[in-house]
């Protein structure tokens, strides 16, 4: 393969832009400011640092391919057989069909493109510390680390085998023109829990922490923290990593640490907040319980031209038999808010609703991509409880549940395979649209996906790295 150097790519940089409602939601490009010029200020760092979120919103990333897109077709969860885009995605045809190499070269590099303008801030930052006010230092710093960490675990998700001790991805941690060799994968999930624990450690003055969520100030670079990576999404990433590599113990005690503060910070969404009359008042992503969401100013559009459209050959869509199957729709899930309200009924077909943005949305539910939600840290508690303690990770699910309108508890004389099954319905009903069933079905190494009918092997988990990839490494 062509060796090439990784070398810092900001050609463009950003600049936030607030909506009415005082949300960064959209940037425009500030055209050939060198990223030297950039950093001399305060403000430059702010800007530096929303342009990674704003990076991360991409179609080709979290908009769509690594949410609802890519990974959910990979992860069998539409009827594609008459989809021009994303037929050959849920085939698996990583190589050998152009239009899905495209997509997965454009998750590498719009991935390793934003690493190299976190890396940019956090190689200047500790030099120019003394020009940060008000604690924008920590705040600024630990969320560029957080970005880092977040960002090279789902590469390793995505691109490594779940067998971490081969070969697996680059760490990128500094700007450098030297070839970067990828790190086994223990190695890379030691570098994000470092990074993960530096950013945590550095955001324990988190506004968020004393109830301050949304924070609406003059100073709007505080505003809306669960639209960041805050203090309680560095414990969540950790525990995913953990989790990611057999570490249960520590998984649980970082999802813990979440949960001990979740009924005040993350609250349940509430019966009425998802039924409410008019869809404008409807919470169709549960936004309240959100550690960690973007906010991506044309979902309206977006949605729109995957689940709403009459456009046949591209919309996504799912089999009612295999979706009403899927909820339980005629025993215990007659009443799940998520086949009710995040889920419509098209004919025979059902679409996901999650994201469909009505006129005059409600600004606080607008926009909204969730990337990290409260119900993952207690599936992730309840995984690893699992053979330990099943009373308590049975009571984990029956929360959710209980919270997504099912009124029938799970028994505790449940066996260990029987909660686990629980398990992964729980992970097929919660994350709809959101790419979460993929990486389940790798880490534990499934040979089939739920409803699918081929083996899956490494062949069809692993992504395969662009022919030039060592652009980020060797």
């Amino acid at each position: 393969m062509k060796k090439l150097c990784y070398i810092l790519s900001v050609a463009v940089l950003f600049l936030l832009i607030l909506s009415s409602c005082k949300k960064w939601m959209d940037v425009q490009p500030k055209i050939s400011i060198k990223s030297d010029v950039l950093l001399r200020t305060e403000q430059g760092y702010r800007d530096a640092l929303i342009g990674c979120y704003t990076l991360m919103k991409s179609q080709r990333l979290y908009a769509r391919e690594l949410t609802f897109g890519f990974v959910d077709a990979a992860a069998q969860q539409y009827d594609t057989y008459n989809n021009s885009v994303y037929n050959d995605v849920a085939m698996w045809n990583y190589t050998t069909v152009a239009s899905v190499r495209s997509k997965i070269d454009g998750i590498w590099s719009g991935i390793y493109n934003i690493l190299a303008n976190v890396n940019n801030i956090l190689d200047n930052i500790d030099s120019d510390k003394g020009i940060f006010t008000n604690g924008n230092y920590e705040l600024i710093k630990g969320e560029a680390l957080a970005i880092r960490a977040f960002l090279h675990l789902d590469l390793l998700r995505l691109f490594a085998s779940s067998n971490l001790s081969l070969k697996a991805i680059p760490y990128i941690k500094t700007l450098s023109t030297k070839v970067i060799g990828s790190s086994n994968g223990n190695e890379v999930i030691g570098l994000i829990l470092q990074d993960a624990a530096a950013a945590e450690e550095l955001l324990k003055e988190d506004p968020i922490k004393s109830g301050k969520k949304y924070i609406y100030s003059q100073d709007e670079f505080m505003n809306n923290r669960h639209q960041r990576l805050n203090y309680y999404a560095c414990k969540a990433i950790a525990a995913r990593a953990c989790l990611w590599a057999g570490k249960k113990v520590e998984a649980l005690a970082k999802a813990r640490e979440v949960l001990q503060d979740a009924d005040r910070l993350f609250p349940w969404i509430q019966s009425l907040d998802i039924s409410a009359t008019s869809e404008r008042d409807k919470d169709y992503t549960f936004s309240t319980e959100n550690l960690f969401a973007l906010n991506v100013h044309d979902l309206k559009n977006i949605s729109n031209t995957w689940f709403m459209a009459a456009l046949p050959n591209n919309l996504l869509f799912r089999g009612s038999y295999f979706y009403e199957e899927m909820y339980e729709k005629y025993s215990i899930g007659a009443n799940d808010y998520r086949l009710l309200f995040t889920s419509k009924l098209s004919g025979w077909d059902y679409v996901l609703y999650k994201y469909y943005q009505p006129d005059n949305y409600k600004a606080a539910y607008a926009g909204m991509i969730p990337l990290f939600r409260r119900s993952e840290l207690n599936y992730i508690a309840a995984e690893c409880l699992i053979g330990v303690n099943n009373e308590e990770a049975i009571d984990l699910l029956n929360e959710v549940r209980r919270h997504r309108g099912i009124s029938a508890d799970l028994d505790h004389s449940l066996s260990n395979a029987e909660v686990t099954a629980e398990l992964l319905k729980e992970y097929r009903k919660e994350f709809q649209g959101e790419g979460q069933l993929f990486y389940y079905c790798k880490r534990n190494k499934l040979t089939n996906f739920p409803d699918g009918y081929q083996t899956v092997t490494d062949k069809e988990y692993v992504l395969p790295k662009p022919e030039n990839e060592t652009e980020f490494g060797q």
